[in-house]
């Protein structure tokens, strides 16, 4: 029985127009791979800039309106999110997952201070949080008050947070290994460090 074995060297061999030297492909897939996680990088970060522009659109709007209601923030959210549908910034389906995204933060930002009582309202007054997603979250709660509990009764299935999903700050814990990680900063929330767990509860 005969046995053949083609390495790189005989693969040389056998065709030369094709020559690589030992060690290049591993080189080549490196350079792919780092290719990849660059471009994933900013992909990631382009969203992230959506998102926190969609809320501070949001605010806005919100702030200008003369009624301060749950609808009037829905009616300011979807205003915002058609504005950058019109100007290019991005597309239906994704206006759709970032709004949908936003309000789970400010869902799951209500329902936190309404656990932590008086403390946690303290720490989201707008002027105690510093510039960006986190005062645009505090300032859209405090303006429209305790009106936005009926909006977000209505929201109890969208508190589920998932690998891939873009979030503000805060602590995710595992559902499968109850293990915490802190998101320091919007992002897009990666797999359980101990578990590889997808699925995830927030708090802060």
């Amino acid at each position: 029985m005969l046995h053949y074995s083609l390495n790189m060297l005989d693969f040389n061999a056998i065709y030369p127009e094709t020559q690589m030297a030992p060690g290049k492909y591993v080189v080549n897939s490196a350079r792919r791979l780092n290719m990849a996680e660059k471009q994933g990088n900013e992909e990631e970060q382009k969203e992230v800039s959506l998102y926190e522009k969609l809320a501070l659109r949001t605010r806005e709007l919100l702030e200008e309106a003369r009624e301060k209601t749950a609808e009037t923030a829905e009616s300011a959210l979807e205003r915002a999110k058609a504005e950058m549908i019109a100007a290019g910034e991005f597309g239906r389906e994704q206006g759709e997952r970032l709004k949908a995204f936003l309000i789970r933060d400010l869902q799951a930002t209500s329902e936190n201070a309404l656990k932590m009582g008086e403390t946690a309202r303290e720490m989201l007054e707008p002027h105690r949080v510093a510039a960006g997603i986190q005062s645009s979250l505090a300032k859209i709660l405090e303006t429209v008050g305790s009106t936005f509990e009926e909006w977000g009764s209505k929201l109890e299935s969208r508190l589920d947070y998932k690998t891939g999903e873009i979030t503000s700050p805060g602590t995710l814990t595992c559902k499968k290994c109850e293990s915490s990680m802190k998101m320091l900063k919007t992002g897009r929330i990666p797999p359980c460090p101990k578990c590889q767990g997808t699925d995830f509860r927030k708090s802060y």
